[in-house]
């Protein structure tokens, strides 16, 4: 079956539209199984960070990582080689080490992995590692994918720019065309904005993840700061400003401040001109007397 060439109503042909969903559909998929690794349990070590264990009866007090779990066998178990254990191996040596009654709850496994998603209380994505974190190179994939993109689409914004500019200029070089130097001035100013939304959110985040992985500072205090402000923020901007309604807005708000700003100016030019008329009067009559 033959795809329909001829173009639907937009100028759109069925074919590039189909295209154009099947690469959206593309991308959700692999964005969807990115997501999905770090929950997935034949990943457990690398992205289950400890365990909690119940209060009753309490174990051991706070998150414990393998680090721990492995001395803690060391001393009970006798054992005399230093690796670190995996999470299945942890499960089982933890139940060793108690005796079980058939008749009860096994208390050894009523306890919780805290993983990926869990390192806060907002439950997103873990940016903020240090190097000894076994999620460190998921996580700064990831993190230069992400400053791949930008850098991508910023030269496409940029490219578009300068071919339409100078198709725009090819056109109006011998007729005065106003509307369409206004057209390529705005589509000009709102490349503008996308471009520099997306540096002031992504440059600096990708930054702090950079000096709080080499322990240069502790960004943690900012983890939610940037989880819940910052990153939801340029989300939702940036569908806003592919559409003229919000350039509008944007522009009749700038034009009433120039005015208010132009008025007041103008106001208290011509409270200085009258007083200066004033006192020049005054020491006119002051002479004369």
């Amino acid at each position: 079956m033959e795809l329909n060439e001829n173009p639907i109503p937009g100028g759109v042909s069925v074919k590039n539209s189909v295209k154009v969903i099947a690469v959206n559909f593309i991308i959700l998929s692999l964005s969807a199984t990115v997501a999905s690794i770090p929950i997935m349990n034949y990943f457990d070590d690398f992205f289950v960070n400890g365990i909690r264990y119940d209060d009753e009866p309490q174990l051991s007090v706070g998150l414990v990582n393998k680090e721990t779990h492995s001395r803690v066998f060391k001393e009970y178990f006798g054992r005399r080689d230093d690796r670190i254990l995996g999470w299945d191996t942890i499960d089982s040596m933890v139940s060793d080490m108690f005796s079980h009654d058939l008749l009860a709850e096994d208390f050894t496994k009523t306890r919780t992995k805290v993983g990926f998603y869990g390192n806060d209380g907002v439950c997103l994505f873990k940016y903020l590692t240090r190097r000894k974190d076994p999620q460190q190179a998921f996580v700064w994939s990831i993190l230069i994918l992400d400053f791949i993109c930008f850098v991508v689409i910023s030269v496409c914004y940029i490219i578009i720019s300068i071919l339409s500019t100078r198709s725009s200029n090819k056109v109006t070089a011998r007729r005065d065309d106003v509307q369409a130097r206004q057209r390529n001035r705005r589509m000009n100013q709102r490349i503008s904005i996308i471009i520099t939304t997306d540096f002031l959110c992504w440059v600096p985040f990708i930054g702090i993840c950079v000096v709080h992985y080499l322990e240069i500072l502790d960004a943690t205090p900012w983890y939610s700061i940037f989880s819940m402000v910052i990153l939801p923020i340029n989300s939702v901007i940036n569908p806003l400003l592919y559409n003229d309604i919000l350039l509008r807005k944007a522009r009749v708000f700038l034009s009433r401040g120039k005015t208010i700003i132009t008025r007041t100016v103008s106001t208290l030019r011509s409270q200085l001109n009258v007083e200066e008329v004033d006192t020049s009067q005054e020491n006119v009559e002051m002479q004369e007397m």
